[in-house]
């Protein structure tokens, strides 16, 4: 974003931190083989993010903080009739129940001990019970990493902060089909809805 935007909202008392709470999870939205395989239609190269992935997942190892994954998928019988989200993107088609596309992709981090929510739309609170897994743990921070920026990662950050949950987005471990739009969404999250670092400065956050 340019220089004037962020004058802007600055002087506006936009961008304030919200920091880090009590109590930590991490959330590894959408990760998953549809997304991630550029071959898919709605996949796309994610080799960078998906390494930071794995370093914030190994931070969060390393401190006991809870990792709580999302896929996205449909019952293929049912997949037209129960979501109208799907006239408007075709590819979700592509997500049905038990297939390779709504996999966590196998160069994750990704072990039994950790949580898997199955969710139908952008939000990973819209329709789960992912509240209720944040309360059982005494979370209140959610740390964001995954897919997409503008999509289900914004979507998710903006139920969390309406629900009462401290927002963190990794900014270098989410990422967009578009680059543009990444760019757009980490702005406006940052300047209204959630703190966003970088995957290096993690457990710096984390200790202030």
């Amino acid at each position: 974003m340019s220089e004037k935007d962020s004058l802007f909202f600055k002087k506006r008392g936009f961008g304030k931190r919200i920091g880090f709470g009590k109590k930590g999870c991490l959330i590894v939205i959408d990760a998953i083989v549809g997304f991630t395989d550029s071959t898919m239609p709605l996949g796309y190269e994610l080799n960078t993010q998906l390494r930071n992935i794995n370093k914030v997942i190994k931070v969060c190892r390393s401190l006991n903080i809870p990792i709580i994954f999302t896929t996205i998928a449909y019952e293929t019988s049912k997949i037209e009739e129960s979501n109208i989200w799907i006239k408007k993107m075709e590819g979700l088609k592509t997500l049905s129940m038990n297939s390779k596309a709504v996999e966590i992709d196998n160069r994750l981090d990704f072990n039994n001990n950790d949580t898997l929510i199955v969710k139908k739309h952008a939000s990973a609170f819209f329709g789960t019970d992912l509240v209720t897994k944040l309360n059982t743990v005494n979370a209140d921070t959610v740390i964001i990493t995954g897919f997409t920026t503008s999509g289900c990662i914004r979507s998710t950050v903006v139920d969390a902060i309406q629900y009462g949950y401290r927002p963190v987005v990794i900014e270098d471990a989410t990422g967009d089909r578009s680059d543009k739009s990444h760019v757009q969404s980490i702005f406006d999250m940052e300047q209204k809805y959630a703190d966003v670092i970088l995957t290096d400065n993690l457990m710096t956050y984390i200790n202030e």
